[in-house]
């Protein structure tokens, strides 16, 4: 089944009944992201499983996976996807902390001292793994790390437009889960 078809019955099923221009919005911005994006589709699909697993969207988190497993992606990297939005959980909330620390008490908090090896040898590899954490950092509203992902992401050559497509996409995501916690 082509993405554009499981896109068609996940909203069919997940979100019957809904008929606003709000929804239409929503609607219309993920299939434009899910079928028109310069991110590839596994690229998408794995951002979208982090993005979802961050907010607890667990439809959208099932339609991630199945979409990965049916392109052949390894349970190794299907949940690596996943657990990348608790590893950046962990670091988005302790970096909004410092930033949220008035500058002159930054000195009393020096290094994170948070256990990340994770980010040493990624399953995905680097540059999906830095993808990930940047999306995810979007979502969490970390300006720290989103800095800080969007500059490896540039530093690995990733092309700004699919910079910004993940940041499209965790944003529609998030709306898209607002909308379903109704």
């Amino acid at each position: 089944m082509s993405l554009t078809d499981t896109v068609n019955n996940y909203f069919d099923k997940e979100y019957a009944g809904h008929a606003t221009t709000i929804f239409r919005d929503l609607l219309m911005n993920f299939k434009k992201i899910m079928e028109e994006s310069p991110l590839e589709e596994n690229d998408r699909l794995m951002n979208l499983l982090a993005i979802a697993s961050s907010l607890h969207n667990k439809s959208l988190e099932t339609f991630a996976t199945e979409g990965l497993r049916e392109r052949g992606i390894s349970t190794e990297q299907i949940q690596e996807a996943k657990e990348s939005a608790a590893i950046m959980g962990m670091l988005n909330t302790y970096y909004k902390f410092k930033g949220f620390v008035a500058p002159e008490n930054q000195d009393a908090y020096p290094r994170a001292g948070l256990r990340m090896q994770s980010f040493m040898k990624p399953q995905n590899g680097k540059e999906k793994f830095e993808m990930m954490a940047f999306s995810v950092s979007v979502v969490n509203g970390c300006p720290s790390c989103v800095s800080s992902h969007e500059k490896a992401l540039r530093q690995l050559n990733v092309d700004p437009e699919k910079i910004h497509e993940l940041a499209r996409l965790a944003s529609v995501v998030k709306g898209l889960t607002v909308l379903k916690a109704e």
